[in-house]
């Protein structure tokens, strides 16, 4: 998955309507902790580019990898820390997930290696559902 970056509005405004509009597409669905997770990734985004100098934001951008299908699931990718990737797993139907060690249910399954990029994050998640980890 590949993300462009338009740094060119017309206006202010313009930005924070396409903001509000890219803001509004990722909740669309989501309700409870899936909605209140979405949010804090929201946050999370906003906070990561607000940190950065301002002359490295356009070469240091790194495609945020978010709403990531593979079989009946959702895979986020987030930042923890700079080059530290983790990757959320959620059911698409909403429905909890099994966790096989420690066994568990719940809601959604974190990672628990952190990856270089969120690529690899995304490839740590889908490993992690084929060998059976998230049922």
């Amino acid at each position: 998955m590949s993300v462009q970056v338009d740094p060119d509005f017309a206006s202010d405004d313009r930005a924070r309507a396409q903001i509000g509009a890219a803001v509004s597409y990722l909740l669309r669905d989501a309700t409870g902790a899936a909605r209140e997770h979405a949010v804090e990734m929201i946050i999370e985004m906003v906070r990561d580019v607000a940190s950065r100098p301002a002359d490295l934001e356009a070469a240091s951008l790194q495609p945020l990898m978010s709403g990531v299908t593979y079989r009946d699931f959702v895979i986020d990718a987030y930042r923890r820390d700079v080059d530290r990737w983790r990757a959320t797993i959620r059911r698409s139907n909403g429905k909890k997930i099994r966790i096989a060690s420690p066994p568990s249910v719940r809601d959604e399954a974190t990672t628990t290696a952190d990856a270089i990029t969120a690529e690899k994050a995304i490839e740590f998640a889908k490993r992690a559902i084929d060998m059976g980890e998230v049922l």
